[in-house]
């Protein structure tokens, strides 16, 4: 007997019926006895979630919020069947999908940074301050992969220094 209903159907995935809440229970949290290793199967659960599910990302509580759970609900029931259905509630309302901003920003830079950079390559004869680098004598399949590279790279960067200030 358990819940049939996968954990991962809760957070929005179609067609991974196969893993129940009673496989991802006895994965990660069927031996636990202290909030230690109840905060670790949980971040390894997530971890697991994330793997799984390729494009997406999904944001695990704040320490705080899943020692909370774990006093409140873990604690206090010794059933599994409800501390199934209590952590599956949990992880469907505080495992949050990560929205990224820089979605748009990436895509856009690796449709337009190709292009720039073989009219960079083509226009640099005539230009004089870009002349003296000699980028006739580079091929296209060096030139441009590395220019897209590096300006991906930045827009990355630039997300991360972003982050850090707020």
């Amino acid at each position: 007997m358990g819940l049939s209903l996968s954990l991962l159907s809760k957070l929005g995935v179609p067609g991974v019926s196969s893993v129940t809440t009673d496989q991802f229970y006895e994965r990660f949290f069927k031996d636990i006895q202290k909030f230690d290793q109840f905060h670790t199967a949980f971040i390894d659960l997530c971890r697991f979630i994330n793997d799984v599910m390729p494009g997406k990302h999904f944001d695990a509580p704040t320490k705080d919020e899943i020692k909370k759970f774990y006093e409140k609900n873990w604690m206090s029931n010794s059933e599994p069947e409800i501390r199934k259905e209590k952590l599956t509630a949990f992880v469907k309302e505080m495992v949050k999908e990560r929205k990224t901003d820089n979605d748009k920003t990436v895509i856009i830079t690796g449709m337009v940074v190709p292009a720039a950079a073989v009219v960079l390559k083509n226009t640099a004869e005539n230009l004089q301050p870009v002349k003296r680098f000699k980028l006739h004598l580079v091929p296209n399949f060096v030139f441009v992969p590395t220019c897209t590279f590096l300006a991906l790279a930045g827009v990355q960067l630039m997300q991360v220094r972003k982050k850090s200030k707020s």
